[in-house]
């Protein structure tokens, strides 16, 4: 009995050893679970504070961007009403501070008036190097997190340079059916076109017009004088008509906005001479390499339909006018109170020369013209270079142009790389108003606008130049010469958001 009770004892004493352990262990496992349980709802509260966070912001990035295009669209809409606009630098309308061209708003609630965020605005107007409107908004919604966002947009109208071919007369476009011809081309009588190598659109204000140079009535594109395009040729898709008409006449007030803009940075030609004269006398300008050009004065000039063509006399320029070779204007803009004769060759830069009489004294006030001399080409054609020729009769290609070339008349070619508007005349090629000489090809990079219908040839009495390819040169869309004329309205041509270190409204 003894030695039994010793084991019973021994035994006991084990397993209440045993069972103190397991409840130790049952402790330590259920602090282990109360820590996990508490580190999981910190991570869970955490997360629930960081997602609040992440939605507020987002919320906040949301609409300050929506601030910002609020902004840019108030800008628009000053622009499209006038209230901002070349006669005052694109100021800003309302502005009072030191610089017009930057300002802060408040964005408010229609029906509350409470304040949504605030932006600012800064605005870069054109220059000679770029054409557009370029607008930089900032804007910041009204929340707890500091999220501002900026966007920049470019502004434009469409200019005359949009167009390969513009013209408020009926048009033929002659074949042969692969002729060049790529760009937006509008008649505001009609077209007939020969050709159906096209790019772009073809397209005349008249659902059908009565035709003076072919007879009979035809539709406002029409296609079939010399070579036809057929009936499935894919380039027909291309031919609209009727669309609005474009009108000529806003050029007149361009020729008195292009003068004021020629004084002080620009220059500014006075008439010629000190009696009136004809139409054979003004200025010559050359343009340079290395943006620069000079001047001579035109005294003289015979057009003949045999030989070379006629003659061009130039005699040094005498006070006012500069001599030597001079730089480009800081604006872009040459104004010319008389007519002008132009070439140049590997020309660098952006230019527009204006001809206009239309700012004269009464008997020195006659409609003039721009005359291309002789090759006028770029040096590349990236859009860096552009030069504008805006004639308020004529851009004449004269009979005796390319002017100092030689070789065989009939294999002489000629190449023009500028935006023309002839306001009240035509562009065309004296030679063949003439009746001679004939030269071959006249390649034109850019665009004709042309109040009459252009012409390069003449079919009756031959002369001109015989063949001819027009291109348009795609950097004129958005980025005409310095002050080219525009038509229609005001309009976002770009946009794109920047970096936040490039906003405009000022850290708080």
């Amino acid at each position: 009995m003894g030695a039994s009770n010793y084991i019973a004892t021994r035994l006991m004493s084990r397993l209440r050893l045993v069972s103190r352990k397991e409840h130790g262990y049952v402790l330590i496992l259920a602090l282990l679970i109360l820590t996990a349980i508490g580190m999981a709802s910190a991570t869970l509260v955490t997360q629930v504070l960081t997602n609040q966070q992440h939605v507020t912001r987002d919320r906040a990035y949301t609409q300050s961007l929506a601030v910002a295009e609020a902004g840019l669209n108030q800008y628009l809409w000053m622009v499209a009403g006038g209230a901002s606009s070349q006669s005052n630098g694109f100021a800003i309308a309302g502005n009072t501070g030191p610089d017009p061209q930057y300002k802060q708003f408040n964005l408010t609630d229609i029906y509350t008036d409470a304040v949504k965020g605030i932006y600012a605005i800064q605005v870069t107007p054109p220059t000679a190097q770029d054409s557009r409107v370029l607008v930089t908004v900032t804007g910041q919604a009204t929340s707890p997190a500091d999220v501002p966002r900026t966007v920049t947009a470019h502004l434009g109208r469409p200019s005359f340079s949009e167009y390969l071919l513009l013209t408020n007369q009926e048009v033929w476009i002659g074949g042969p059916l692969t002729r060049v011809w790529h760009g937006k081309t509008h008649s505001n009588a009609g077209i007939c076109i020969d050709t159906a190598n096209i790019t772009d659109l073809i397209t005349s204000a008249n659902a059908t017009y009565s035709s003076s140079m072919f007879g009979g009535n035809h539709p406002g594109v029409w296609s079939g004088y010399q070579y036809t395009v057929p009936s499935n040729d894919p380039s027909r898709a291309l031919w609209k008509f009727p669309v609005p008409a474009i009108s000529f006449t806003t050029v007149t007030s361009d020729f008195a906005r292009l003068n004021d803009l020629a004084v002080g940075n620009g220059i500014n030609l006075p008439y010629s001479t000190s009696s009136a004269h004809g139409s054979t006398q003004g200025w010559y300008i050359k343009l340079l390499p290395g943006q620069q050009y000079h001047i001579m004065r035109v005294t003289g000039e015979t057009e003949t339909s045999s030989g070379y063509g006629g003659t061009l006399t130039l005699v040094a320029p005498s006070s006012p006018v500069p001599s030597g070779n001079l730089p480009y204007p800081t604006n872009g803009v040459i104004y010319v109170n008389d007519n002008v004769w132009v070439e140049g060759t590997n020309v660098d830069g952006r230019i527009n020369i204006a001809s206009s009489g239309q700012l004269n004294v009464s008997g020195k006030n006659a409609a003039t013209s721009v005359h291309v001399v002789g090759d006028l080409t770029y040096s590349t054609k990236d859009g860096t270079v552009a030069v504008g020729l805006i004639g308020q009769n004529n851009v004449e290609i004269p009979a005796y142009a390319p002017l100092g070339k030689t070789g065989t008349l009939s294999t002489m070619d000629m190449e023009i790389d500028a935006a023309l508007i002839a306001q009240q005349g035509k562009q065309y090629a004296r030679a063949a108003d003439l009746g001679g000489p004939d030269r071959d090809m006249l390649t034109i990079w850019g665009s004709v606008s042309s109040y009459l219908r252009p012409y390069r040839y003449n079919t009756g009495t031959q002369g001109g130049f015989a063949n001819g390819t027009n291109e348009y040169d795609p950097w004129l869309l958005h980025n005409p010469p310095p002050f080219f004329p525009t038509v229609g309205s005001y309009q976002v041509l770009d946009w794109r958001e920047l970096p936040s270190g490039q906003g405009v409204l000022p850290s708080s």
